[in-house]
């Protein structure tokens, strides 16, 4: 209540961690031929101008003490483990290891039309894409847990915690409108060019499921938790698996 009433973003906050290092962030800047000196990271909010890191520069610091727990269940309930993963270190590197295992998860599966194959992944890349940078970008990272990803035999549920930002409901992120909790970590995705930061993300997920007679993606919010799924293929909603005839 005292963060909600006078402005206080965790992102801003001083970090207790002071011995940081960027060597991830770094590397994502040189590829993309972006500098990051001492400046620069004053002007994204990674420290302040008395030198002094924030809680922004910890969550991009190899120092990260939040994780990923990523997790591969044999049929579709939490009973028997097929492979579990805890990815740590920066939110990029986090990122990147994530969505390589949840690719590796994503099968394709063949059919042919006439004498042409048809090649088709289990899940749209793009809307596990969105949903992963979507649970990354807008948690409440004053929460202590980790982000869970759990991949069943009929859907993949990405579940990240603070719930909606106060005053949206569901009906208006589909519909695409945005309130981003974490203004300045979004500003970093974007300017590395992995959001659009238009508000376009869970729409896209939406409409990355062509087949509208299928089920569709769902999305579920407490008031600590928003679990979003692409979706289950018998119907049962949260990124749900295609159905391929």
């Amino acid at each position: 209540m005292i963060k909600e009433s006078d402005g206080t973003h965790f992102e801003s906050m001083r970090s207790l961690n002071q011995s940081l290092t960027f060597h991830t962030l770094e590397e994502e800047c040189r590829k993309r031929k972006i500098k990051f000196g001492t400046q620069q990271q004053i002007t994204l909010g990674i420290q302040s101008p008395d030198g002094v890191y924030t809680n922004l520069g910890l969550l991009l610091s190899d120092q990260c003490q939040h994780t990923i727990k990523a997790a591969v269940f044999n049929g579709t309930k939490k009973e028997e483990f097929q492979d579990r993963r805890e990815f740590s270190g920066s939110l990029l590197k986090q990122m990147n290891e994530a969505y390589e295992f949840i690719s590796l998860n994503n099968k394709t599966t063949a059919s042919f039309s006439g004498l042409q194959r048809i090649d088709r992944r289990d899940y749209p890349e793009e809307a596990l894409r969105e949903a992963l940078m979507n649970s990354l970008v807008h948690r409440e990272y004053s929460f202590s847990g980790s982000t869970l990803i759990n991949i069943f035999t009929d859907r993949i549920e990405f579940v990240s915690l603070g719930g909606l930002v106060q005053g949206l409901t569901l009906n208006d992120i589909l519909l695409g409108i945005s309130q981003c909790r974490n203004e300045k970590l979004a500003a970093i995705f974007y300017r590395l060019d992995l959001i659009e930061a238009c508000g376009t993300g869970i729409p896209k997920i939406m409409e990355s499921y062509t087949d509208k007679s299928a089920p569709q993606p769902q999305i579920i919010s407490t008031d600590n938790a928003c679990e979003r799924t692409p979706a289950y293929r018998d119907g049962s909603f949260l990124l749900q698996r295609e159905q391929h005839h």
